[in-house]
């Protein structure tokens, strides 16, 4: 119990502090991206960041175990259930509590039984085309979304082959602000690793998204975002755009980002 937060050192405080907000910064836009591939409200993005992440602060020890939400298990989840349901409906959603239920019992049977082992049996080539694999797959999952057209397809190559053939439709202001993200993190990791490139980006984009309302100007944003569970109604998504959304609250707390792409292990 709380070994990975205890001894406190005063010195190391305001370091700590400093990661927590770098974390929320990126973590919040990251997981609601992550949301948006797994094809479930982006709302369920938030309680995959705030939830595990408080309980492993209090029962976990490890220091560089990723426990919320990633970009593998994310595409995973909805390759397995878009065949099942529509993305972003009711059923999808009991679905996919059904498929997280069942995996977390299945770990904590794989723990009291000591199957920890078997993982000394993975390839360290096969996981690192997996890893490759999933990124691909991700990729261009995400590309519509950052030129802004509709790909509708589930299959992976078809996607693909509808992004291309819809490129004459691709929206300018869309393209230029997955451009300036790309470029911005590439740049900053180019030349020092010390500078958080994608924190930049990600609060440049969001800046920007609200200064100059690109949302009147076609860019797609994430909008309102439900407070609560109580809130918490899977919705179908619109026409008009691919992210799934919920009907404003009547005190809703808004959250948007300028590239609706989300950082992949690519």
């Amino acid at each position: 119990m709380l070994q990975g937060l205890v001894p406190l050192r005063r010195g190391k405080i305001p370091g700590d502090l400093l990661a927590g907000v770098t974390l929320a910064a990126l973590g919040i836009p990251e997981v609601l991206g992550y949301a948006r591939i797994a094809g479930m409200p982006v709302v369920t993005g938030l309680y995959t960041l705030l939830l595990p992440m408080a309980l492993f602060a209090v029962l976990g020890a490890s220091r560089h175990l990723v426990v919320a939400a990633d970009s593998a298990t994310a595409a995973i989840l909805a390759g397995a259930l878009v065949r099942l349901a529509d993305p972003g409906s009711a059923e999808y959603v009991r679905l996919a509590g059904l498929a997280a239920l069942l995996t977390g019992a299945l770990l904590i049977l794989a723990r009291l039984a000591r199957l920890g082992f078997l993982a000394s049996f993975l390839s360290r080539t096969v996981l690192l085309g997996f890893l490759a694999g999933v990124g691909i797959q991700v990729a261009i999952g995400q590309l519509p979304d950052m030129l802004g057209v509709s790909a509708p397809s589930p299959h992976t190559m078809i996607k693909l082959a509808q992004t291309v053939a819809a490129l004459p439709q691709a929206q300018g202001i869309t393209v230029a602000v997955s451009v300036g993200v790309v470029v911005v993190t590439l740049a900053a990791r180019r030349i020092t690793r010390r500078i958080p490139g994608a924190l930049i980006a990600v609060v440049g984009a969001i800046i920007a998204s609200r200064v100059a309302d690109l949302a009147a100007h076609g860019v797609s944003v994430t909008g309102y975002i439900p407070r609560g569970p109580r809130c918490w109604a899977p919705q179908r998504r619109s026409s008009s755009s691919s992210w799934p959304r919920a009907p404003p609250p009547p005190a809703p707390t808004r959250a948007s980002t300028g590239s609706r792409s989300a950082r992949t292990p690519t």
